[in-house]
C-alpha cells in the first residue's frame, strides 16, 4: 500500500495547482490527477450533483488502487467530503479557503479590507458558512461568490490575457482590498491577474489560497498512517 499512488480530483484544471502544492511537499508520491471536464465547472451545479460527482471520482481513484484521494475543490470538499470520509476507509484531504491564516495576517493591519471569493455552490454551503463565522470578525470583509469566473478561466487556459478584461470587472468593487482569498482552486491559475489589478491600483495586495494547506495536512495523514512510500526516486504523474 505504501507505494500505491495517490489520487486528486478536480472538475478540471483548477486541482493542478494542488498538484503542484502536494509534489512540493511530497517529491517522491506518485499520483494520479482525475480532471472530471463532462461535468466543470462544479460551482454552478446542484449539490445533489456535485456529491455525485465527488463519490464517482472517489470511487473511480480507489478502484485504481490509490492510497488516499486529495479533493482539489472547495466547492466539493463542503459539498461531499464528509459523504466521502463516512463511506470509504481511506484518507481524505479536501480544500478550504483559508480563511484562518489570513484572518491571523489581517490583525497586523489597521482596518483592513479582505475580499473572498469563491463559487456560488461553496458560498451556501454550511461548512463554508461555518469556517468563515469563526475566524473572520472583521466587519468590512466581503465573500463576492462569482457564477461564470471558474468556467472562463476553464476555457481559456492557454491564454488568459483574454480574460483580463472580465477579471478586472469582477474586481473594481474591490479595489480597496488589502487581503484577498481564493476560495476556489481555478482562481488560483490566475492569481498573476489579481495580482496585476491591485498594482495597477497601488495596492499589493496579499492572496491567501488553501494549497499549502492541503498538502501539509495529506503528509500529516500519510505519515501519522505510516503509508509514505519508501521510494526516493523522484514520484510520477499520471493524468486522466
Amino acid at each position: 500500500m505504501n507505494a500505491a499512488p495517490i489520487g486528486i480530483f478536480d472538475s478540471g484544471a483548477g486541482g493542478l495547482t494542488t498538484l503542484s502544492a502536494c509534489r512540493r511537499i511530497l517529491p517522491f508520491e506518485n499520483f494520479i490527477y482525475l480532471s472530471d471536464q463532462e461535468f466543470a465547472p462544479y460551482g454552478n451545479k446542484s449539490d445533489s450533483q456535485i456529491a455525485e460527482r465527488v463519490f464517482a471520482c472517489s470511487q473511480r481513484l480507489l478502484d485504481l488502487g490509490c492510497k488516499a484521494v486529495v479533493v482539489a475543490c472547495n466547492t466539493a470538499t463542503n459539498v461531499g467530503i464528509k459523504l466521502l470520509r463516512t463511506h470509504f476507509a481511506r484518507p481524505f484531504v479536501g480544500l478550504e479557503p483559508a480563511v484562518k491564516p489570513a484572518c491571523e495576517y489581517a490583525q497586523q493591519l489597521d482596518r483592513p479590507q479582505i475580499v473572498l471569493f469563491c463559487t456560488q455552490a461553496t458560498a451556501r454551503q454550511e461548512k463554508f458558512l461555518a469556517l468563515y463565522q469563526k475566524y473572520c470578525a472583521y466587519p468590512s470583509a466581503v465573500v463576492s461568490p462569482q457564477k461564470d469566473l471558474a468556467r472562463l478561466i476553464e476555457n481559456h487556459l492557454l491564454c488568459p490575457e483574454k480574460i483580463r478584461g472580465e477579471v478586472y470587472k469582477i474586481l473594481t468593487p474591490y479595489k480597496n482590498a488589502d487581503i484577498i482569498i481564493l476560495g476556489c482552486t481555478h482562481y488560483i491559475l490566475i492569481q498573476h491577474l489579481f495580482q496585476d489589478f491591485y498594482l495597477s491600483q497601488g495596492r499589493p495586495v496579499r492572496v491567501f489560497h488553501g494549497n499549502l494547506g492541503a498538502a501539509n495536512r495529506l503528509k500529516y495523514l500519510l505519515t501519522q498512517d505510516s503509508m509514505l512510500t519508501p521510494s526516493q526516486k523522484p514520484g510520477k504523474v499520471c493524468f486522466m
